[in-house]
């Protein structure tokens, strides 16, 4: 069976099912009505590319299971896997996706209308750089000037262009960042903000500030990393933070950008720049979109946060580990929204409490479910011993994967293998759009 099959196979699985899935409350008001909404039972599968026909001999093996919810922040119905909505009997069912998790709410009240699995760890791409905005840009203001490393122009991934040796602001660097999911921006905005292992503290820090309790952060592009996971609950409130800085919200609504080529030779008007372009399709497309960060990597799959604002109502959708084209699939989920909202009875909030310092803050070499993931489980009455299966799908080596097994083994605990990492990029040329 190919992985496309097995996909359809789980969705008919679930929506067959006659109750509600383990760990779920029993809905209210009719659990019948929640059959037809799929909301998967394991780790969503998806193609990074198509078989060969003749290769395919055996069925696959079955999708990993889902990982433990991290967290019950925003409600206990939020803490549990499975569909949580809560619909009037002539309210319409949120539409099916082919995808993990994902999570709609309302931006003004913090109402959560629906979601599915919502506190659920998963490999977040490059929304994680909501939270790189928020986190660093007090930190690298706009005027700072920057001399491109030979290491951030090599990123993996989707780059804006850095050249080493070159010069370019931090202006430049959020725009490549927020704009065109720049990985070279990322790696030069956090050697500005004092190294990579500094940078992805910092992002720690607002994460517990802002009460996401389920993100651990490794880098600040977003790349796939063992350990690196957010949830849908955490990029929602990201998103709201995002929405209240109106630096970030320029950013991340601009549709093009001069950005420089090649020089060192920084506001005299006569360096040579090249185009870059928002890469949120949502915001090209949709009746008001006000932003704000789509994802992609070969771990990950496609992710997106797309809020919109219309008839004096804003909201927000959040999709992870998603086969589909993820700005329509979140689309959907705000023309649900939009229709709905007004009527569903919210099943949490997004008004999370600040995290406490209960802990040493972490680094990135910490492993998952070390200080940071088991101080947001202490704080929110969850066992911080328990463990966390931040399952990753594929494997890249047994000898990467033994590596990362004896680190988790000696920190006590359980996670599956190391995904395959994001397939480089080079720069884009002018006009041209990367599937991010």
């Amino acid at each position: 069976m190919r992985i496309p099959d097995l996909a359809v196979a789980v969705l008919a699985m679930v929506q067959g099912l006659g109750s509600p899935l383990p760990g779920s409350p029993t809905p209210d008001p009719a659990p019948a009505r929640l059959e037809r909404f799929a909301c998967p039972a394991e780790l969503f599968p998806f193609a990074t590319a198509a078989p060969a026909a003749a290769t395919v001999t055996a069925s696959p093996d079955p999708a990993p299971p889902l990982p433990a919810a991290v967290s019950a922040v925003g409600g206990a119905r939020l803490g549990a896997h499975g569909l949580q909505a809560d619909l009037p009997d002539a309210a319409a069912a949120p539409p099916t996706l082919r995808a993990t998790a994902w999570l709609v709410a309302d931006l003004d009240t913090g109402d959560v209308l629906a979601a599915c699995n919502a506190h659920v760890p998963l490999a977040p791409a490059s929304t994680l750089k909501l939270l790189t905005a928020l986190a660093l840009m007090d930190a690298v203001p706009a005027p700072t000037r920057y001399t491109a490393t030979q290491d951030a122009a090599s990123v993996d991934g989707t780059r804006a262009g850095l050249v080493a040796g070159s010069r370019y602001t931090a202006d430049d660097l959020w725009h490549g960042l927020l704009m065109s999911s720049a990985n070279d921006c990322a790696y030069a905005l956090a050697e500005l903000a004092g190294g990579q292992q500094v940078a992805a503290r910092s992002l720690q820090r607002r994460a517990r500030a802002l009460g996401a309790a389920d993100t651990h952060v490794v880098n600040t592009s977003g790349l796939d990393a063992p350990g690196q996971v957010s949830s849908v609950y955490d990029l929602a409130v990201f998103a709201r933070a995002a929405l209240a800085e109106p630096r970030i919200v320029a950013l991340a609504q601009q549709r093009r950008y001069a950005f420089p080529a090649a020089g060192t030779a920084l506001g005299g008007g006569t360096r040579a720049s090249f185009q870059i372009q928002n890469h949120d399709r949502l915001l090209f497309n949709y009746p008001g979109a006000t932003g704000l960060k789509n994802g992609w990597t070969s771990h990950a799959g496609g992710s997106f946060v797309g809020t919109a604002a219309r008839d004096g109502h804003s909201y927000v959708a959040v999709i992870l580990r998603a086969d589909t084209n993820t700005w329509r699939a979140t689309a959907a989920l705000l023309d649900w929204a939009f229709a709905t909202g007004p009527v569903v009875r919210p099943v949490g909030t997004l008004d999370a409490p600040p995290i406490a310092e209960t802990s040493p803050t972490p680094s990135p070499r910490d492993p998952p479910g070390g200080p940071a993931i088991g101080a947001a489980r202490a704080g929110n009455g969850l066992d911080a011993h328990r463990p966390t299966a931040l399952a990753w799908a594929g494997g890249s080596g047994t000898a990467q994967m033994s590596t990362v097994a004896a680190a988790l083994a000696a920190a006590g605990v359980v996670t599956a293998a190391v995904g395959r990492r994001r397939r480089p990029r080079g720069r884009r040329s002018a006009g041209r759009r990367v599937r991010r």
